[in-house]
């Protein structure tokens, strides 16, 4: 494993419970990759994460199927509490707000282990791992949710899929 790789692995567990800007040291690290045109370390990401770095998402998707109601909600939250950050006094501010985008700093990362025994002690059975584009529930892969119109996984191989009944 190249050193790079190494970096960009431990950049994709920690960065995204620890920043406190948008796009935090990830965003940093796509910036670099594009001035650099490092198409090793850029492929590596694509394969980790499911986005290209190196090219804007050419994909044509009328504007209008964009727009949901829950990106609407989102968006007038942000500027809700963008509002209230301008607000609060410089002195408190950096102490009661986290700088990036909602849904985007997480609290955890699990790995299969841990979140099996997680649901084990939540009451749930029957649980499997499965992949971006298998799942127990009927036409699943419609939805695309995990997987994109044209087969491949939404957010690379770096995610962890797990189904389970209660």
């Amino acid at each position: 494993m190249l050193i790079q790789e190494y970096d960009w692995l431990m950049l994709e567990i920690f960065d995204q419970m620890v920043r406190m800007r948008s796009g935090g040291d990830m965003g940093a690290c796509f910036e670099n990759v594009k001035q650099t045109q490092n198409i090793t370390l850029a492929n590596f990401i694509e394969h980790r994460v499911g986005e290209n770095v190196l090219k804007k998402n050419t994909q044509s998707v009328p504007f209008a199927s964009k727009i949901t109601l829950d990106k609407i909600l989102n968006k007038l939250l942000s500027i809700y509490l963008k509002v209230l950050y301008y607000l609060t006094p410089r002195s408190v501010a950096s102490e009661i707000f986290i700088r990036t985008s909602i849904g985007e700093r997480h609290k955890w990362a699990y790995d299969s282990f841990s979140l099996v025994r997680l649901l084990h002690q939540a009451q749930f059975h029957h649980i499997e791992q499965m992949s971006f584009e298998s799942s127990h529930i009927p036409h699943f892969n419609e939805y695309l949710l995990d997987i994109n119109a044209d087969g491949s996984p939404y957010k690379g191989v770096s995610s962890l899929y797990l189904e389970a009944r209660k």
